[in-house]
């Protein structure tokens, strides 16, 4: 099959038709100087034939065409052109990289799916780990196709993932941030990914020791990608703060820590990291908005602040052994927990009680009650 290079001096569609007319398989190597983008992004076979065919979809109806140039743009696009592609005896390729893709006439309007709602479809689709692996190219190629996808959605996917136990998948994401666009340097994103890999793990694993360490490990690799440019640049820290100057942020690293050490490590601290993590959290501590308790129509904020806060007292908590609660340290760590964060609890989790019943457990009841059980 020989293949014509489509360069930028060949953009009217006369050159078109008369390329076409001199290949009789109308095949088009995109020469990668003229390439937007690299290769087309690849999907595993998932654990669902529907979902397969979403991701499908989207490969073909969607990241493809964001690869092409212009001209082969408007043979895919415009009506008028639909008949140079059509001819089943001679059909229409371009080579991207090293794979051969066959163009087909394309409908902006009914061949491309919502990125909203299939990402909504896709999150109730994934069930196991060879289905959230997907996501790594699905984020990739949503990224280099133009769809931006906001804070809430990739928060919601951090979360979904950590729920069905696919932690590693979500680390794995954050390192290949250049193809996935996933950055910790958005303060929610950090949170939820923090929840996801420390909290989660623990939760899932009925806190072994196996899952505890490695909740560990997940939480410490977090903490040292914020300090990459690539997470979280000097114009991130400008319009909106460093995440590690953030008590909850730091608070989450003390907890992890804390709990290892306090289950699985006699509530030794031998290389100090309790008592560091204790002194950045306390060198950072601004203290809660305390709602008002009466404010009922405000519960899913505190909602969030059981989620947010419930693991950082009970990180002060385990911390308070170790260290010693009459210890300079450990004195500190008793004011804020008696004076900001037991109060600010205790009032969160009773507006968030009154809107909750056996059928719906509110996701901080549900924290709180868990970390309530292993406070002691």
């Amino acid at each position: 099959m020989a293949g014509i290079a489509l360069t930028k001096s060949l953009y009217c569609r006369s050159c078109i038709q008369c390329l076409l007319a001199q290949s009789p398989a109308r095949s088009f190597t995109t020469s990668p100087s003229h390439r937007k983008h690299g290769a087309v992004p690849t999907f595993h076979p998932t654990s669902s034939p529907v979902l397969d065919t979403l991701l499908s979809t989207f490969r073909t109806n969607i990241f493809l065409p964001s690869h092409l140039l212009s001209p082969q743009k408007s043979l895919v696009y415009r009506h008028k052109n639909y008949h140079l592609i059509t001819n089943p005896d001679e059909p229409a390729t371009v080579k991207i990289g090293n794979e051969v893709h066959q163009l087909h006439p394309l409908n902006r309007i009914t061949d491309e799916p919502s990125t909203r709602k299939s990402l909504a479809q896709i999150l109730e689709l994934c069930q196991e780990r060879r289905d959230w692996v997907n996501m790594i190219p699905f984020l990739q190629g949503l990224r280099e196709s133009g769809r931006a996808v906001k804070g809430w959605q990739v928060e919601k996917i951090v979360r979904r993932m950590g729920e069905k136990g696919s932690q590693g998948v979500v680390i794995e994401m954050l390192r290949q941030v250049e193809r996935t666009g996933v950055r910790l340097g958005n303060l929610g994103v950090c949170r939820e990914v923090l929840w996801a890999v420390g909290l989660g793990k623990c939760v899932q694993s009925g806190w072994t020791e196996e899952g505890v360490r490695e909740a560990e490990r997940y939480v410490e690799g977090v903490w040292d990608m914020l300090s990459e440019e690539r997470h979280v640049d000097a114009q991130t820290k400008k319009v909106h703060g460093d995440p590690k100057m953030r008590p909850e942020i730091v608070g989450m690293v003390l907890w992890v820590r804390a709990l290892k050490r306090v289950s699985f490590g006699e509530g030794e601290d031998e290389d100090g990291k309790v008592k560091r993590a204790t002194e950045m959290v306390l060198a950072v501590w601004e203290k809660p908005k305390l709602q008002n308790s009466e404010a009922e129509s405000n519960w899913p904020e505190e909602n969030q602040k059981l989620v947010m806060w419930t693991p950082v007292w009970h990180g002060m908590k385990l911390a308070r052994r170790i260290i010693g609660e009459s210890m300079p340290l450990g004195r500190d760590l008793g004011r804020v927990m008696t004076s900001d964060l037991e109060p600010l609890l205790k009032n969160a989790r009773d507006v968030v009680a009154a809107h909750s019943d056996n059928e719906t457990r509110r996701r901080g009841l549900i924290i709180y009650d868990e970390l309530s059980k292993v406070a002691s």
